[in-house]
């Protein structure tokens, strides 16, 4: 099954906040993200989304008028650092294996192949997700480094393996 894939909007949002708490319940131990630290409120998400820029990338995958998978990459905006932009992607459970993941990071590195600025696309993705590392190495990421016991869980560490792609243009 195929779903729309689409630029986020701020009429999004509460969509938004549902998907991340959907998928931070699903995956304990293999994402990282705010919402885990202290609820999200509408207006909260929407100021994240129009904070996006012409060199920040986000959109989401719908089911519908339901989010079910979203991706954000934003380019750092320090001087020495503003070619690289660093992505998050999460897609809910039931709707994986589909291909949507896949068409959502092809997308961001479609986004920051024809943006003058962005020449490198990084990642941070648990050691323990070996689902998402085999993907990240498909669409042409490679590993730079780990960080040992870098991730505290309920029961133990996990390791945060860095990636990239360093883009042809």
């Amino acid at each position: 099954m195929t779903y729309e894939i689409r630029e986020m909007r701020v009429s999004d949002a509460k969509s938004i906040i549902e998907h991340k708490q959907i998928v931070t319940d699903e995956n304990p131990d293999t994402l990282a993200t705010a919402i885990e630290n202290r609820p999200i409120t509408i207006s909260e998400e929407e100021e994240t989304i129009k904070s996006l820029d012409e060199n920040d990338f986000g959109i989401v995958a719908l089911d519908g008028d339901r989010v079910i998978g979203m991706l954000n990459m934003r380019q750092d905006k320090r001087k020495k650092m503003e070619h690289i932009a660093q992505f998050g992607i999460s897609l809910q459970k039931d709707f994986t294996g589909a291909g949507t993941g896949t068409k959502m990071i092809e997308a961001a590195l479609d986004f920051a192949k024809k943006n003058d600025i962005i020449e490198k696309v990084i990642l941070t993705v648990f050691s323990n997700n070996p689902a998402a590392i085999k993907l990240y190495k498909k669409l042409g990421f490679v590993e730079e480094g780990t960080l040992k016991n870098q991730v505290k869980l309920k029961e133990g560490y996990t390791d945060l393996v860095y990636m990239s792609n360093f883009l042809e243009k």
